[in-house]
C-alpha cells in the first residue's frame, strides 16, 4: 500500500476522518520538533511550541492549500516559537485560561467581566462531551501538555490534539451563541 500524500490525508481530515491526523502530524512531529528546537535552543519549549503548532494548524486546516502544507505548517510553527519567545520576555508566569481559549478577550481590561467569562467558560466546558471535555480540562485547567494529557487518557496524541480541537470550536460556538 502506497503512503497517503499530504493533499490525500488534509482531505480525509477535512470531510471529518480524524484517523487522517495520524500519519499527517506524524510525517511532520519530528522535522517541526527539530526545526523548533534549532530556534528555541530549549527541549521543553520547543515541545510546547510544537502542541501549539498543531493546534493553531487543527484550527486553522480549512484555509490551507493541500499542495503547501508543509511549508505553511513550518510557518505557523515559526509564528508559535516567535510567540513563545515574545511571551516570555513580557510576561513570566502562566498565561491566563481564558487567554488560552481564546474567548474573553474582549473582557481582559475588565477584571469584573473576566471573572464572570472564566466561570462562564467553565460551565460550558462542562457541556461538552466527556473526551472533549476532559482534554480541555487536563489541557487548559491543569496545565498538562499535551503528550501528558494522552497518556493520562490512554489515547494517541493526535486524538488529543483533534479531541482539543473538536472542544474548542464546540465552545467558541456555544459562547457566540449565548449558551450559559
Amino acid at each position: 500500500m502506497t503512503e497517503s500524500t499530504d493533499a490525500e490525508l488534509l482531505a480525509r481530515f477535512r470531510a471529518g476522518d480524524d484517523n487522517a491526523l495520524d500519519p499527517l502530524f506524524g510525517r511532520y512531529e519530528g522535522p517541526v520538533f527539530r526545526f523548533l528546537f534549532a530556534v528555541l535552543r530549549d527541549h521543553h519549549r520547543a515541545e510546547d511550541a510544537l502542541q501549539e503548532t498543531f493546534v493553531q494548524a487543527l484550527r486553522h486546516s480549512d484555509g490551507v492549500q493541500p499542495e503547501t502544507f508543509r511549508g505553511w505548517l513550518f510557518t505557523i510553527a515559526h509564528q508559535q516559537a516567535m510567540l513563545l519567545k515574545r511571551k516570555e520576555k513580557r510576561l513570566p508566569v502562566q498565561v491566563d485560561d481564558l487567554v488560552l481559549l481564546g474567548l474573553a478577550a474582549r473582557s481582559v481590561e475588565d477584571p469584573t467581566g473576566r471573572a464572570d467569562d472564566a466561570r462562564r467558560v467553565r460551565e460550558l466546558v462542562d457541556l461538552l462531551p466527556a473526551p472533549q471535555r476532559a482534554v480541555i480540562a487536563a489541557r487548559i485547567f491543569e496545565g498538562k501538555t499535551f503528550r501528558e494529557v494522552a497518556t493520562a487518557l490512554g489515547c494517541p496524541l493526535n486524538t488529543a490534539l483533534a479531541r482539543m480541537h473538536t472542544g474548542l470550536k464546540k465552545l467558541r460556538q456555544m459562547w457566540e451563541a449565548g449558551y450559559a
